[in-house]
């Protein structure tokens, strides 16, 4: 199975605005909760995707067989993806996109 990182924005506009922490905390909770994503799956707060007014963002993506999950990547691009993430939105992708390692078409956009 597949390690993921799922990065929460957390820039001005997503962690004031749009309180992404909550997020974070949501996310970080289901992964504690099942030992099967705690073994594989990493949130981690991001810096800021640039697109403030879709937010809160979030960018689920798989890790390097030797990259450390728990680390800010310096760069992020292509699909995983997510503007205007709810936490109802958070759990579905947690549960989709990580565990079941299936994107969520109709969410997704390529970064």
């Amino acid at each position: 199975m597949r390690r993921f990182q799922i990065l929460v924005c957390d820039g001005p506009s997503c962690g004031i605005t749009h309180e992404s922490d909550r997020l974070v905390t949501l996310l970080k909770a289901g992964v504690a909760a099942d030992p099967g994503l705690k073994a594989r799956c990493h949130v981690v707060a991001y810096n800021c995707f640039g697109r403030c007014s879709d937010g809160p963002n979030v960018f689920v993506r798989p890790l390097a067989p030797n990259e450390k999950g728990e680390e800010e990547p310096r760069d992020v691009s292509g699909p995983g993806f997510y503007p205007g993430v709810t936490e109802e939105k958070a759990m579905v992708i947690l549960e989709r996109h990580v565990g079941e390692e299936t994107p969520i078409a109709e969410w997704v956009e390529d970064y």
